[in-house]
């Protein structure tokens, strides 16, 4: 996973971005909803819609950054 610090060249910066959004696109592709951050930026929301239920229903996932939310959901 690659960590966004103060202070990174345009390059490491460019890097970072493609795999956040690689990691969101990977997260789409599995089923999940990527809805955002927090409201102080700390963590980005991912919801798990499920249909299955009568009522339906959703699941909610707080992680770092979209590559920690992939990594862990879509292993």
């Amino acid at each position: 996973m690659i960590e966004r610090k103060a202070g990174l060249s345009v390059k490491q910066d460019r890097e970072y971005l493609t795999a956040e959004n690689e990691s969101h696109a990977k997260l789409v592709a599995g089923g999940f909803m990527p809805a955002g951050c927090t409201k102080d930026f700390n963590k980005v929301v991912v919801f798990k819609i499920n249909n299955e239920h009568e009522r339906g229903g959703k699941e909610v996932y707080y992680f770092r950054n979209w590559q920690e939310a992939a990594e862990t959901l879509c292993s």
